[in-house]
């Protein structure tokens, strides 16, 4: 799935308010299957925040030390608020909880481990190079047959990790419509070009695994299936 490399967004303002306001929904779409996770209510609180701040003026202006925080800090991190040699010892140990806790978040939109559906029995091994990730790894049930889907999103990190779940969002809701494989595929591709920025893309592969045995795939820029 590649991004476009024109169009609409054609500014760092217009990046960071696309950026902000994405990531607004897709947490709050997320959220639906998060309703009892206090740490999921507390990222979305922080991403309301941002909003206000970049309504206010003051988005990107460090709060210790009012210098500003840079492009490049803000594309990596858009809820960042102070600057990173500003952090307290105590500032930086909440920064490392809420990376834990968005790790948890993470683990928590995983299929179950080891479950079966039909004649299907399903087991994976997911092993993220850092503590939050791009990684997608998907198992999803509808009706007789049995959908999963393995990806990988552009970048590292917290943002990596938002546009990851921005995806899962996507097919969870595309799924149930029953469409073929490749049109899920393509309407997938043209809701995630809506809600990224140029430079972000995922790679995948879908796949359907009916109750008869047979298995269907769709391949969206894997080089190859292990």
């Amino acid at each position: 799935m590649e991004s476009a490399q024109s169009m609409a967004i054609t500014s760092f303002d217009d990046m960071i308010q696309s950026e902000l306001i994405e990531r607004l929904e897709t947490l709050r779409r997320v959220s639906q299957q998060n309703a009892e996770n206090s740490a999921f209510a507390n990222f979305i609180d922080e991403v309301d925040a941002a909003w206000k701040r970049y309504e206010a003026g003051t988005y990107g202006i460090c709060e210790v030390c009012d210098g500003a925080l840079g492009a490049d800090r803000l594309l990596a991190d858009p809820l960042a608020r102070i600057c990173l040699d500003e952090l307290t010892g105590e500032q930086r140990s909440a920064l490392e909880n809420d990376l834990q806790s968005a790790a948890e978040i993470q683990r928590g939109l995983l299929p179950k481990r080891d479950f079966a559906h039909g004649n299907w029995r399903v087991d994976f091994a997911y092993h993220p190079h850092s503590i939050v990730s791009g990684d997608y790894c998907d198992v999803i049930v509808e009706g007789d047959d049995l959908y999963f889907v393995l990806g990988d999103v552009s970048g590292k990190g917290m943002a990596a990790s938002l546009l990851m779940s921005n995806l899962q969002a996507i097919f969870h809701s595309l799924l149930p419509l029953r469409l073929g494989l490749d049109e899920i595929a393509e309407r997938a591709n043209r809701l995630l070009l809506r809600s990224s920025l140029s430079n972000q893309f995922a790679t995948l592969v879908c796949g359907k695994a009916s109750a008869d045995g047979e298995i269907e795939t769709v391949n969206a820029g894997i080089c190859r299936l292990c």
